[in-house]
């Protein structure tokens, strides 16, 4: 449903003529099928933004008709130093009534920053093309742990990583079946 929420959100928007910020990752399925949601006319442009340094350097053909939507799996934290910025630098800008960071990804997000500071490694079952899955890696090292690995599932596992950890932490990305997970845990 958040995702037909976005890409409905880009249709509206680029009805209304209104260029578009899509805050996402680059080559991610949904930012692709997001953007393939633009329509395509002369007056409404849409614009990928990555990252805080794109936010900052972006140039807008219409920055007084602008409207921001997001991949719903990108990191919460990501996503609001993003949105600051490209409200700072246009104060315009129409950002949705609604979040649309899918809760899922928030409350792992939210469990692996509660963890990871008492975690020596954080193990991450999910895919390398999930970017729900990756940022939690990522999330996880930030957060306080010392390191921390994604892995498609056991067969990854490297008893090296291991060595002298008293505390391990386990999460997954948020479409990651429960088998992958049970496997990773025996």
């Amino acid at each position: 449903p958040l995702v037909t929420k976005v890409h409905m959100e880009v249709i509206r928007n680029a009805r209304a003529n209104n260029d578009i910020i899509l805050i996402g990752h680059e080559g991610h399925p949904e930012v692709e099928g997001t953007m393939g949601r633009h329509i395509k006319n002369e007056s409404s442009n849409i614009y990928l933004v990555q990252d805080e340094k794109e936010a900052k350097n972006i140039v807008i053909d219409k920055p007084e008709q602008l409207a921001i939507v997001t991949q719903t799996t990108l990191s919460v934290d990501d996503t609001k130093s993003i949105i600051d910025i490209l409200k700072t630098r246009f104060p315009k800008i129409n950002i949705p009534k609604k979040d649309d960071i899918c809760y899922a990804t928030q409350n792992r997000q939210a469990a692996v920053k509660a963890i990871a500071p008492e975690c020596e490694v954080v193990i991450v079952v999910g895919s390398g093309n999930s970017s729900n899955s990756v940022r939690l890696a990522e999330v996880a090292v930030e957060a306080g742990a010392k390191s921390s690995y994604r892995v498609d599932g056991a067969d990854e596992l490297q008893e090296a990583w291991f060595e002298n950890a008293t505390t391990i932490g386990l999460t997954s990305g948020a479409s990651v079946p429960e088998i992958l997970v049970q496997d990773v845990i025996a």
